[in-house]
């Protein structure tokens, strides 16, 4: 008669505890693991929100640096050109850090409202101006787009000007990037126009000393494209417009017909800035009035 083996009691729980102490280690290794990959996650955050703001005291530095061009141009010439000082882009300057040894890349760069479509011109006090939508309307056809686009943008822009009164109805529009919010209006429209058209709160003069053809071409229809195109060559090589008047004699125009006024001189100026320092990428761009009595003043600024 066989006899049946008992199993080993002490070794399988020797075996069990083995396991366990494994289980217990492999846990442990796991919860390391993880802190270490939190710690190492919330010093890449604390390096990333030092490098942001690092990035964003540069950027201040940016716009007073901005401020100093505008005024000494301001000073020293009466006609607002678009081969100043203050046009002059910054791409890639180095710039150290306080502590020596890092660099930051700072790029900036100004530009004049002035020589823009200022949209808030379509309407006066709720009432859309027909004449200066006829301006628009050539301006788009000119850039490819849509021309009815005009007076859907000049129905918002009245519109927002009526609820002011009434309490009621749109907000105003005050960059770009609010068009998208405007039927018809796609980014890639509003790639295509951006040099050309701007949202200023004042309505202002025209600076054509710094306007483009197309825009010339568009308040003077008579003129025609080609001959704006001419006039703008000869302009930017030294040929100024110095007053309202001499634009008028050289176009042999007539400036009771423009539907938009014009003038030689700005006071209203974007600023646009960008600083890369370590994985941290700053962007600013702000809206500046300049006055002759008082510096530039921020009308609105946007990261």
């Amino acid at each position: 008669m066989s006899t049946r083996r008992r199993p080993n009691t002490f070794s399988m729980q020797r075996g069990m505890a083995v396991v366990g102490a494994l289980v217990v280690v492999a846990a442990v290794s796991m919860m390391a693991a993880s802190m270490v990959q939190q710690q190492a996650m919330l010093s890449r955050l604390l390096v990333g929100e030092r490098d942001r703001a690092q990035a964003e005291w540069l950027l201040r530095g940016g716009l007073d640096w901005a401020r100093v061009m505008l005024i000494n141009d301001a000073r020293r010439h009466a006609l607002t050109v678009p081969n100043g000082v203050w046009s002059q882009a910054i791409v890639g300057f180095e710039v150290p850090l306080p502590d020596g040894t890092r660099s930051a890349q700072v790029s900036g760069q100004i530009e004049d409202e002035q020589g823009k479509f200022n949209l808030n011109a379509l309407a006066v006090e709720g009432q859309i101006q027909p004449d200066a939508v006829s301006v628009l309307r050539r301006l788009f056809s000119m850039l490819g787009v849509a021309p009815e686009l005009a007076m859907v943008v000049a129905q918002r822009i009245a519109g927002s000007q009526q609820a002011q009164i009434t309490q009621q109805g749109p907000i105003g529009l005050r960059t770009l990037r609010d068009l998208e919010g405007v039927d018809g209006f796609s980014v890639q429209t509003i790639m295509r126009i951006k040099d050309y058209i701007t949202i200023l709160p004042e309505r202002g003069p025209v600076n054509v000393n710094t306007a483009p053809a197309e825009l010339l071409s568009a308040l003077m229809p008579e003129l025609g494209l080609a001959a704006a195109r001419g006039l703008v060559k000869a302009r930017d090589e030294g040929q100024w417009f110095n007053s309202r008047g001499d634009f008028l004699n050289r176009t042999q125009m007539r400036g009771g017909n423009l539907a938009v006024a014009i003038g030689i001189r700005s006071d209203w100026f974007k600023v646009s800035g960008v600083v890369s320092l370590g994985e941290a990428l700053t962007t600013v761009q702000a809206l500046m009035h300049r006055t002759r009595q008082n510096p530039p003043a921020v009308v609105w600024i946007e990261h």
